[in-house]
């Protein structure tokens, strides 16, 4: 959901509006050159008119209509998906794959049960269907990271670290130093990835629990009504959203 004074500030009319005002007062002063207590009164009137434009607004229901419009997300092509799918299937870890199939079908099952219990004018529809995108488009940026992730170390081979760090076990001189720190910087670097990417794919499993329940919930609820559980599940759902690339940037 927008702020009211951004959704104000984001509304082209906004502007026209105080343009308007301006000038108006502008063109007045120039051409009339009222006297100074006249024209105090007038740019007064004038700051009034724009202060009271994000009233207006909100009386003719404009203002909550911009706060709740679904916002225009990216989309994901269809190749875009085949060739994620493709990429995620060679990896040796099944669980990425699996994610991608799960939270393209639980967003598909959530926008079901929302056309069946509320109307899409609603502002609680916009809201859901629009925090829904939000997540859905998070969890494939977290899986295009455990990709990124996961190349970054498939030619680092923990059987050959261990079994070489066993080997050099109690042996001295600096060759075997120097091997020994050089072998535990490579499994260093293996165990932060393998962390991220644990860390990505419990975000992700987080998020699908929670479309879950607001859509067994929205499924429970009478038609026309938003059950408690859902908007709990729609709270995290949006704080989860706004935390989206905590990991991709941390």
């Amino acid at each position: 959901m927008k702020s009211w004074w951004k959704a104000v500030a984001t509304y082209p009319p906004t502007w026209f509006a105080i343009a308007l005002v301006v000038v108006a007062v502008w063109a007045i002063l120039a051409l009339l050159q009222p006297p100074t207590f006249l024209a105090v009164v007038l740019v007064i009137l004038g700051i009034v008119a724009i202060i009271v434009w994000p009233l207006t607004m909100s009386a003719t229901g404009t203002l909550s209509k911009l706060q709740f419009e679904v916002p225009r997300l990216p989309e994901v092509g269809e190749q875009e998906l085949m060739a994620l799918e493709k990429e995620l299937a060679e990896l040796d870890d099944p669980r990425p794959a699996h994610q991608l199939q799960a939270i393209q079908e639980k967003r598909h099952n959530l926008v079901e049960m929302l056309n069946r219990r509320l109307d899409a004018g609603e502002l609680t529809y916009a809201r859901y269907l629009s925090t829904a995108q939000q997540v859905y488009i998070a969890v494939l940026g977290n899986l295009q990271e455990v990709l990124v992730a996961e190349g970054s170390v498939s030619t680092i081979d923990p059987v050959y670290i261990d079994r070489r760090l066993s080997e050099l076990e109690g042996k001295e001189g600096t060759r075997a130093d120097g091997e020994i720190s050089s072998l535990q910087i490579r499994r260093a670097l293996l165990t932060t990835q393998e962390t991220k990417v644990a860390e990505l794919l419990a975000q992700n499993e987080s998020a699908m629990t929670l479309i879950d329940r607001t859509s067994t919930a929205l499924a429970d609820a009478p038609i026309g009504r938003t059950p408690h559980d859902a908007d709990a599940a729609m709270d995290a759902l949006e704080d989860l959203a706004n935390r989206a690339t905590k990991y991709a940037t941390g």
